[in-house]
Protein backbone atom coordinates (compact mmCIF):
# COMPACT_ATOMS: atom_id res chain seq x y z
CA UNK A 1 0.00 0.00 0.00
CA UNK A 2 1.55 3.35 -1.03
CA UNK A 3 2.25 6.23 1.14
CA UNK A 4 -0.16 8.48 0.13
CA UNK A 5 -3.33 5.88 0.15
CA UNK A 6 -2.30 5.36 3.84
CA UNK A 7 -2.32 9.25 3.99
CA UNK A 8 -5.88 9.56 2.52
CA UNK A 9 -7.29 6.13 4.75
CA UNK A 10 -5.97 8.26 7.83
CA UNK A 11 -7.54 11.38 6.34
CA UNK A 12 -10.91 10.04 5.90
CA UNK A 13 -10.42 8.30 9.41
CA UNK A 14 -10.02 11.62 11.26
CA UNK A 15 -12.97 12.76 9.59
CA UNK A 16 -15.09 9.91 11.42
CA UNK A 17 -14.14 10.76 14.49
CA UNK A 18 -15.31 14.18 15.39
CA UNK A 19 -14.51 15.69 18.17
CA UNK A 20 -17.12 15.36 21.19
CA UNK A 21 -18.47 18.24 22.75
CA UNK A 22 -19.63 18.65 26.24
CA UNK A 23 -22.32 16.65 26.40
CA UNK A 24 -23.30 14.53 28.83
CA UNK A 25 -22.97 10.41 28.92
CA UNK A 26 -24.90 9.10 26.47
CA UNK A 27 -27.38 6.48 26.70
CA UNK A 28 -29.85 4.90 23.84
CA UNK A 29 -31.36 1.90 23.30
CA UNK A 30 -32.15 0.08 19.83
CA UNK A 31 -35.65 0.61 18.81
CA UNK A 32 -36.65 -3.03 18.68
CA UNK A 33 -39.50 -2.72 16.75
CA UNK A 34 -37.29 -1.88 14.17
CA UNK A 35 -35.64 -5.69 14.60
CA UNK A 36 -35.97 -6.63 10.73
CA UNK A 37 -31.89 -7.65 9.90
CA UNK A 38 -29.66 -9.86 11.25
CA UNK A 39 -27.05 -7.00 11.99
CA UNK A 40 -28.23 -3.96 13.46
CA UNK A 41 -27.28 -0.65 11.84
CA UNK A 42 -24.83 1.00 12.63
CA UNK A 43 -26.87 4.14 13.30
CA UNK A 44 -29.19 2.31 15.09
CA UNK A 45 -26.76 0.97 17.33
CA UNK A 46 -27.11 1.39 21.08
CA UNK A 47 -25.07 3.16 23.12
CA UNK A 48 -23.77 3.26 26.11
CA UNK A 49 -21.10 5.46 27.79
CA UNK A 50 -19.98 5.33 31.28
CA UNK A 51 -18.59 9.43 31.22
CA UNK A 52 -19.02 11.73 28.49
CA UNK A 53 -17.55 10.86 25.42
CA UNK A 54 -13.54 12.33 24.79
CA UNK A 55 -12.00 14.42 22.12
CA UNK A 56 -10.77 11.83 19.98
CA UNK A 57 -8.88 11.73 16.62
CA UNK A 58 -7.51 8.89 14.43
CA UNK A 59 -5.11 11.12 13.26
CA UNK A 60 -2.40 10.52 16.05
CA UNK A 61 -3.82 8.08 18.12
CA UNK A 62 -2.14 4.94 19.68
CA UNK A 63 -2.74 2.07 22.03
CA UNK A 64 -0.16 1.48 24.68
CA UNK A 65 0.39 -2.82 24.60
CA UNK A 66 3.21 -3.55 27.46
CA UNK A 67 5.96 -5.12 25.91
CA UNK A 68 4.86 -4.29 22.91
CA UNK A 69 5.09 -0.07 23.04
CA UNK A 70 3.03 2.49 21.38
CA UNK A 71 1.50 1.27 18.09
CA UNK A 72 -0.39 3.58 15.83
CA UNK A 73 -3.70 3.36 14.08
CA UNK A 74 -1.58 3.27 10.46
CA UNK A 75 0.45 -0.09 12.14
CA UNK A 76 -3.14 -1.21 13.82
CA UNK A 77 -4.81 -0.94 10.11
CA UNK A 78 -1.69 -3.00 8.46
CA UNK A 79 -2.03 -5.90 10.60
CA UNK A 80 -3.57 -8.82 10.07
CA UNK A 81 -7.36 -8.64 10.33
CA UNK A 82 -10.09 -11.48 11.83
CA UNK A 83 -13.90 -10.47 11.33
CA UNK A 84 -16.06 -11.76 14.04
CA UNK A 85 -20.00 -11.20 14.11
CA UNK A 86 -21.26 -10.45 17.75
CA UNK A 87 -24.16 -9.18 19.79
CA UNK A 88 -23.14 -6.87 22.56
CA UNK A 89 -25.37 -6.46 25.22
CA UNK A 90 -25.12 -3.60 28.01
CA UNK A 91 -24.87 -5.41 31.60
CA UNK A 92 -27.46 -3.15 33.00
CA UNK A 93 -30.01 -4.26 30.09
CA UNK A 94 -33.41 -4.53 31.67
CA UNK A 95 -35.51 -7.69 30.74
CA UNK A 96 -37.47 -6.49 27.07
CA UNK A 97 -34.90 -3.36 27.03
CA UNK A 98 -32.86 -2.35 23.81
CA UNK A 99 -29.60 -1.86 24.93
CA UNK A 100 -28.35 -4.67 22.67
CA UNK A 101 -27.51 -4.94 19.27
CA UNK A 102 -25.72 -7.14 16.18
CA UNK A 103 -22.68 -5.92 14.55
CA UNK A 104 -19.81 -7.33 12.69
CA UNK A 105 -16.69 -6.47 14.02
CA UNK A 106 -13.09 -6.38 12.19
CA UNK A 107 -10.00 -6.29 13.41
CA UNK A 108 -6.52 -7.33 15.26
CA UNK A 109 -6.76 -10.60 17.59
CA UNK A 110 -5.76 -9.77 20.91
CA UNK A 111 -3.43 -13.35 20.72
CA UNK A 112 -1.08 -11.75 18.08
CA UNK A 113 -0.47 -8.80 20.17
CA UNK A 114 0.11 -11.34 23.24
CA UNK A 115 2.00 -13.07 20.74
CA UNK A 116 4.28 -9.99 20.38
CA UNK A 117 4.43 -8.86 24.25
CA UNK A 118 5.07 -12.45 25.77
CA UNK A 119 3.54 -11.35 29.05
CA UNK A 120 5.15 -12.23 31.90
CA UNK A 121 4.21 -16.42 33.55
CA UNK A 122 2.38 -15.04 36.32
CA UNK A 123 0.15 -12.54 34.54
CA UNK A 124 -3.83 -13.64 34.60
CA UNK A 125 -5.11 -10.38 33.25
CA UNK A 126 -5.75 -8.09 30.85
CA UNK A 127 -6.16 -4.82 31.83
CA UNK A 128 -7.49 -2.10 29.55
CA UNK A 129 -7.47 1.19 29.74
CA UNK A 130 -9.60 4.10 27.61
CA UNK A 131 -9.62 7.48 26.97
CA UNK A 132 -12.51 8.45 29.04
CA UNK A 133 -10.85 7.14 32.16
CA UNK A 134 -12.67 4.20 32.61
CA UNK A 135 -10.80 1.00 32.89
CA UNK A 136 -11.73 -2.79 32.89
CA UNK A 137 -9.68 -6.25 33.52
CA UNK A 138 -10.46 -9.75 31.99
CA UNK A 139 -9.09 -13.24 32.72
CA UNK A 140 -6.00 -13.70 30.68
CA UNK A 141 -7.84 -16.89 29.00
CA UNK A 142 -10.44 -14.83 27.77
CA UNK A 143 -7.81 -11.78 26.16
CA UNK A 144 -6.14 -14.66 24.44
CA UNK A 145 -9.10 -16.31 22.80
CA UNK A 146 -8.72 -15.75 18.85
CA UNK A 147 -12.08 -14.27 18.53
CA UNK A 148 -11.06 -11.34 21.17
CA UNK A 149 -10.60 -8.64 19.07
CA UNK A 150 -8.66 -5.45 19.39
CA UNK A 151 -11.84 -3.85 16.63
CA UNK A 152 -10.88 -1.35 14.37
CA UNK A 153 -14.09 -1.95 11.60
CA UNK A 154 -17.85 -2.16 12.35
CA UNK A 155 -20.29 -3.22 9.67
CA UNK A 156 -17.28 -2.81 7.09
CA UNK A 157 -16.63 0.72 7.70
CA UNK A 158 -14.04 2.09 10.37
CA UNK A 159 -15.45 2.74 13.53
CA UNK A 160 -17.24 5.81 14.26
CA UNK A 161 -16.22 7.76 17.91
CA UNK A 162 -19.88 6.95 19.09
CA UNK A 163 -19.48 3.36 19.16
CA UNK A 164 -15.90 3.51 20.68
CA UNK A 165 -13.45 4.06 17.24
CA UNK A 166 -10.94 4.26 16.61
CA UNK A 167 -9.76 1.44 18.22
CA UNK A 168 -12.30 -0.39 20.94
CA UNK A 169 -12.22 -4.19 22.47
CA UNK A 170 -14.69 -6.53 21.47
CA UNK A 171 -14.84 -9.54 24.10
CA UNK A 172 -17.60 -11.64 22.38
CA UNK A 173 -20.29 -13.19 24.20
CA UNK A 174 -19.48 -11.19 27.54
CA UNK A 175 -21.25 -8.18 28.63
CA UNK A 176 -20.46 -5.02 26.45
CA UNK A 177 -18.78 -3.55 29.90
CA UNK A 178 -15.74 -5.51 28.47
CA UNK A 179 -15.81 -4.68 25.45
CA UNK A 180 -14.26 -1.35 26.33
CA UNK A 181 -14.24 1.88 23.97
CA UNK A 182 -11.65 4.09 22.69
CA UNK A 183 -8.92 1.79 23.81
CA UNK A 184 -5.36 3.39 24.99
CA UNK A 185 -3.14 0.88 26.70
CA UNK A 186 -3.18 -2.90 27.28
CA UNK A 187 -1.29 -4.09 30.58
CA UNK A 188 -0.86 -7.50 31.42
CA UNK A 189 -0.77 -7.81 35.41
CA UNK A 190 -0.77 -10.41 38.07
CA UNK A 191 -3.62 -9.53 40.18
CA UNK A 192 -7.10 -8.56 39.07
CA UNK A 193 -6.96 -4.69 39.53
CA UNK A 194 -9.73 -3.10 42.90
CA UNK A 195 -11.72 -1.79 40.13
CA UNK A 196 -15.43 -0.43 40.97
CA UNK A 197 -18.36 -1.49 39.79
CA UNK A 198 -20.19 -4.17 37.39
CA UNK A 199 -19.82 -6.80 39.93
CA UNK A 200 -22.22 -8.89 40.83
CA UNK A 201 -24.29 -8.38 44.85
CA UNK A 202 -26.05 -10.34 46.83
CA UNK A 203 -28.30 -9.75 49.81
CA UNK A 204 -28.52 -11.96 52.75
CA UNK A 205 -30.29 -11.55 56.25
CA UNK A 206 -27.10 -12.50 57.66
CA UNK A 207 -24.21 -10.86 55.65
CA UNK A 208 -26.46 -8.28 54.14
CA UNK A 209 -25.09 -6.99 50.69
CA UNK A 210 -21.90 -8.57 49.57
CA UNK A 211 -20.11 -7.62 46.65
CA UNK A 212 -18.78 -11.02 44.56
CA UNK A 213 -17.00 -11.48 41.00
CA UNK A 214 -17.26 -9.06 38.02
CA UNK A 215 -19.93 -9.79 35.20
CA UNK A 216 -18.37 -11.25 32.61
CA UNK A 217 -20.81 -14.54 30.29
CA UNK A 218 -23.95 -12.85 28.79
CA UNK A 219 -26.83 -15.12 30.46
CA UNK A 220 -29.56 -16.61 27.57
CA UNK A 221 -32.22 -13.91 26.76
CA UNK A 222 -34.82 -13.30 24.81
CA UNK A 223 -37.09 -10.14 23.40
CA UNK A 224 -39.84 -9.55 21.88
CA UNK A 225 -39.77 -7.29 18.66
CA UNK A 226 -43.94 -7.26 17.70
CA UNK A 227 -45.90 -6.58 19.31
CA UNK A 228 -44.95 -4.31 21.66
CA UNK A 229 -46.47 -3.90 25.27
CA UNK A 230 -49.31 -2.23 25.43
CA UNK A 231 -50.57 -2.93 21.79
CA UNK A 232 -53.84 -3.39 20.55
CA UNK A 233 -54.90 -6.21 17.91
CA UNK A 234 -57.62 -6.45 15.42
CA UNK A 235 -57.93 -9.82 14.10
CA UNK A 236 -57.24 -13.26 14.74
CA UNK A 237 -53.68 -13.97 13.75
CA UNK A 238 -50.36 -12.21 14.44
CA UNK A 239 -47.15 -13.04 13.80
CA UNK A 240 -44.94 -12.56 17.32
CA UNK A 241 -41.22 -11.66 16.60
CA UNK A 242 -38.22 -11.00 18.05
CA UNK A 243 -34.41 -12.38 19.25
CA UNK A 244 -32.76 -14.46 21.13
CA UNK A 245 -29.44 -14.79 22.09
CA UNK A 246 -26.69 -16.83 24.66
CA UNK A 247 -23.39 -15.44 25.15
CA UNK A 248 -20.78 -17.61 24.33
CA UNK A 249 -23.21 -20.37 23.89
CA UNK A 250 -25.93 -20.48 20.82
CA UNK A 251 -29.63 -20.44 21.09
CA UNK A 252 -31.32 -23.95 20.83
CA UNK A 253 -34.73 -22.67 20.93
CA UNK A 254 -37.59 -20.01 21.98
CA UNK A 255 -41.11 -20.68 23.37
CA UNK A 256 -43.49 -17.75 23.49
CA UNK A 257 -46.76 -18.32 25.58
CA UNK A 258 -50.32 -16.38 25.57
CA UNK A 259 -51.15 -17.01 28.49
CA UNK A 260 -48.81 -15.78 30.95
CA UNK A 261 -46.89 -19.05 31.28
CA UNK A 262 -49.67 -21.54 31.43
CA UNK A 263 -48.61 -23.02 28.18
CA UNK A 264 -46.09 -22.55 25.44
CA UNK A 265 -45.48 -22.90 21.76
CA UNK A 266 -42.67 -23.63 20.10
CA UNK A 267 -41.04 -20.19 18.14
CA UNK A 268 -39.33 -20.96 14.72
CA UNK A 269 -35.67 -19.94 14.40
CA UNK A 270 -35.27 -17.39 11.76
CA UNK A 271 -31.89 -17.91 10.36
CA UNK A 272 -28.37 -19.76 11.98
CA UNK A 273 -27.79 -19.82 15.13
CA UNK A 274 -24.19 -18.96 16.45
CA UNK A 275 -22.56 -18.54 19.51
CA UNK A 276 -21.51 -14.82 20.06
CA UNK A 277 -24.64 -13.70 18.19
CA UNK A 278 -28.74 -13.02 18.15
CA UNK A 279 -31.27 -14.92 16.05
CA UNK A 280 -34.59 -13.96 15.15
CA UNK A 281 -37.52 -15.99 16.12
CA UNK A 282 -40.72 -15.87 15.13
CA UNK A 283 -44.18 -17.65 15.81
CA UNK A 284 -47.63 -17.35 14.29
CA UNK A 285 -50.45 -17.01 17.15
CA UNK A 286 -53.89 -17.91 16.53
CA UNK A 287 -56.10 -15.88 18.62
CA UNK A 288 -58.77 -17.87 20.27
CA UNK A 289 -60.83 -14.86 21.99
CA UNK A 290 -60.40 -10.91 22.03
CA UNK A 291 -59.68 -8.90 25.31
CA UNK A 292 -56.23 -8.94 27.25
CA UNK A 293 -53.46 -11.39 26.87
CA UNK A 294 -49.90 -11.76 28.92
CA UNK A 295 -47.27 -12.69 26.54
CA UNK A 296 -44.42 -14.18 27.81
CA UNK A 297 -40.95 -15.69 25.79
CA UNK A 298 -38.06 -17.32 26.97
CA UNK A 299 -35.26 -19.15 25.98
CA UNK A 300 -32.77 -22.02 26.07
CA UNK A 301 -29.39 -22.12 25.00
CA UNK A 302 -27.15 -25.41 23.45
CA UNK A 303 -26.18 -25.86 26.95
CA UNK A 304 -29.12 -26.40 28.66
CA UNK A 305 -29.63 -22.75 30.48
CA UNK A 306 -32.93 -22.00 30.00
CA UNK A 307 -34.16 -17.96 31.15
CA UNK A 308 -35.76 -18.18 34.39
CA UNK A 309 -39.11 -17.01 35.36
CA UNK A 310 -38.12 -14.42 37.64
CA UNK A 311 -35.16 -12.05 38.72
CA UNK A 312 -33.31 -14.23 42.00
CA UNK A 313 -34.81 -12.42 44.71
CA UNK A 314 -31.60 -11.92 46.37
CA UNK A 315 -29.78 -9.97 43.83
CA UNK A 316 -28.85 -6.38 45.13
CA UNK A 317 -28.02 -5.31 41.80
CA UNK A 318 -28.89 -4.51 38.03
CA UNK A 319 -27.04 -6.30 36.34
CA UNK A 320 -27.81 -9.62 34.28
CA UNK A 321 -31.56 -9.36 33.62
CA UNK A 322 -32.64 -12.39 31.59
CA UNK A 323 -35.67 -13.35 33.45
CA UNK A 324 -39.17 -13.76 31.12
CA UNK A 325 -40.15 -10.66 29.14
CA UNK A 326 -44.00 -10.34 29.86
CA UNK A 327 -46.32 -7.99 27.77
CA UNK A 328 -50.07 -7.50 27.88
CA UNK A 329 -51.81 -6.72 24.88
CA UNK A 330 -55.13 -6.21 24.09
CA UNK A 331 -57.26 -8.19 20.97
CA UNK A 332 -59.81 -6.69 19.78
Amino acid sequence: MTRRHWFSLISAAGSAFAAADSRQAEVSAFDLSLLDQWQTPTELFFIREHFPAPAISAQGWTVAVAGVGELSFEQLLSMPRKTVPATIECAENPAGGGLVSHASWEGVSVAELMAKAQPKPDTRYLLMTAADGFARAIPLEKAKHPDTLLALRMNGQLIGAQHGGPARMLAPGWYGVDSLKWVRSLEFVAEMPALKGYRRRTRSLLAGVTEGDPVSEVQVKSVFARPLDGAVLSGRKFIMRGAAWAGENAVKGVEVSADGGKSWMAAQLVGEARKYCWVHWQREWKIARAGEHQLVVRAIDDQGRTQPAERPANRADEYEQNHWQRIAVMVL
